[in-house]
């Protein structure tokens, strides 16, 4: 387990009357917003997400345990225009629920577990300049931001760079270039890695502590046009430098970890009345993954650096109704998914009602199950998990 999995932030005195400040400020920007938008040339907007979520989960061992809690996510955002070419954005995000551990507001260079902040927590998870000029093909975006490349279908999920899914509060520290092509549009993102980890999802053993290790590098190539019925088509390369401890954390060897991803979707339409069918499939390969004994995945050997999704949606059954279905296999070396934790089969339906489109339902029932166990441990570790969640912006 690394330090960034185990480190908690302790609360500190007036950690909470911040971040209820925060939010009073900005909710209150928020509702003058109608009134002051013409003089102060401010936008203000927002998003809420709360649910009931249910879990149970049968152990290797055998023992069974259970969650159930109410939960959600908070987002206030305000932007404004600074000139012809530069865009300010910032917004201020905040899990709340039943059974929460985390203690108030927080404004660090890494997130508190694995896959971002606790619930409880709060921070600034934008702050971001913006640079971009019609007659330029390129455009540029430096601070705290949001990079999501997630397969497209109504249960969306990615196996890389898929920030705040969910409930989850996640985020991008450095920069982000993108050049427009001929049917094509490149990225170049920067990430800046606090000794303790970044502020998106990775998951152990990567370790951060060493300087070489402090800029991951992504580099991405996305279609722009559709190809008859491919409406979408991507390919992408991270590259983090020091930063695998392929031996455990223990252990001073650090070794870089790369990962291949590529992600393609299509859609149909079924009927006049607008029915569609949106098939959609990832893959990603790590060729330097740790070994199977520091992953818990095996006795011998370096665990497996194959992941996959495959997912089927359909829009519109009826008017604003929506199905999706995913199946994917992520070995236990793929350490860079929000959405996807490493050694697990998952299957997953999921229903999306949209009753407007600021505001909409969904539920969701999923079953994850370990792919690899070692010898003598007696059946791998089972999870069954559903949810129900209202989704609106504003």
């Amino acid at each position: 387990m690394t330090g960034r999995s185990i480190d908690r932030v302790l609360p500190r005195p007036g950690r909470h009357r911040q971040a209820r400040a925060v939010v009073v400020a900005l909710a209150t920007a928020l509702a003058a917003s109608a009134a002051q938008a013409e003089e102060m040339d401010w936008r203000f907007s927002g998003d809420i997400r709360a649910g009931y979520f249910d879990s149970e989960r049968k152990a290797r061992n055998g023992t069974q345990s259970d969650s159930r809690a109410l939960r959600g996510r908070l987002r206030l955002a305000a932007e404004r225009d600074l000139g012809d070419h530069l865009h300010f954005r910032t917004r201020f995000a905040v899990r709340y629920g039943q059974h929460q551990t985390g203690h108030g507001f927080q404004l660090h260079g890494y997130a508190t577990t694995s896959t971002g902040m606790e619930l409880g927590e709060s921070t600034l998870d934008e702050f971001y300049l913006d640079y971009a000029d019609k007659a330029r093909p390129w455009s540029l975006r430096l601070g705290r931001f949001q990079t999501q490349f997630a397969l497209q279908g109504v249960a969306s999920k990615g196996l890389d760079r898929n920030d705040s899914p969910n409930i989850d509060i996640t985020w991008t520290d450095g920069l982000h270039y993108r050049h427009q092509l001929p049917g094509w549009r490149a990225h170049l993102v920067l990430e800046h890695n606090h000794r303790k980890g970044p502020g998106s999802a990775v998951r152990a053993p990567l370790d951060f502590s060493e300087d070489a290790s402090r800029v991951t590098i992504f580099a991405g190539l996305e279609a722009t046009e559709p190809l008859g019925p491919v409406v979408q088509r991507m390919i992408g390369v991270t590259w983090m430098p020091a930063a695998l401890a392929s031996d455990g954390t223990v252990f001073s060897r650090r070794e870089d970890y790369i990962t291949l991803v590529g992600r393609m979707a299509a859609s149909w339409r079924l009927s006049e009345a607008g029915l569609r069918l949106v098939p959609g499939f990832e893959i990603g390969y790590a060729p330097n993954t740790p070994r199977a004994t520091v992953t818990g995945s095996g006795n011998t050997g370096d665990a497996g650096g194959l992941a996959w999704q495959a997912a089927l949606s359909l829009y519109d059954i009826a008017p604003g109704h929506n199905l999706g279905l995913v199946h994917a296999r992520i070995d236990a070396g793929w350490l860079l998914s929000g959405d996807f934790r490493g050694n697990d089969a998952l299957s997953e339906i999921r229903y999306q009602w949209r009753f407007t489109p600021q505001w909409s339902m969904e539920a969701r029932y999923r079953l994850r199950e370990e792919i690899d166990i070692p010898a003598g441990v007696l059946r791998p570790r089972e999870d069954r998990d559903f949810y129900i969640r209202i989704s609106g912006r504003f």
